[in-house]
Parts: C-alpha cells; sequence; structure tokens
C-alpha cells in the first residue's frame, strides 16, 4: 500500500492505523519523506482486510493542524 502526501512546510506526518481491537486509532509510522509504503503482511494471509488510515502533520516533533479524512483500503491476498 503506498499513502502519497503533500509535505508542504512540514518536517512529514505521523500515521495511525485503527486498531481492529480497540476501534481506536494507535500510532503507525512517522514519514519525513513521501510516499509511505506500508508493506506490512496481512493479518491473515488468506482473507483480505481493509485498513483504515488517518494522518496529521508533524513540525519539530510536534503534531500539528488537522488530522485528514480517513482512509479506507482493502488488503487482499
Amino acid at each position: 500500500m503506498v499513502l502519497r502526501f503533500p509535505k508542504l512546510r512540514t518536517d512529514g506526518i505521523n500515521i495511525y492505523e485503527m486498531d481492529e481491537a480497540t476501534g481506536k486509532y494507535a500510532f503507525l509510522a512517522r514519514d519525513t519523506v513521501a510516499p509511505y509504503i506500508d508493506n506490512r503482511p496481512l493479518r491473515d494471509p488468506a482473507k483480505p482486510e481493509l485498513r483504515r488510515y488517518t494522518a496529521v502533520y508533524v513540525v519539530r516533533d510536534e503534531e500539528v493542524g488537522q488530522f485528514s479524512d480517513e482512509l479506507v483500503v482493502n488488503c487482499a491476498p
């Protein structure tokens, strides 16, 4: 999965993914160079899964601005 984003005048973005167990977003990664490539394997290699992402800009290790809209991606084996 490739997540493209404009860096603008920031240091990068923090990316969060929905944790299916809690229903809340959990920190996934910080990326300072676009695009971000999520190459994690599927939880169950035999079944597709929906991955839900959101992101927020980072400046000097501080999150700034609003979180992005949710991006839902169907990842299939």
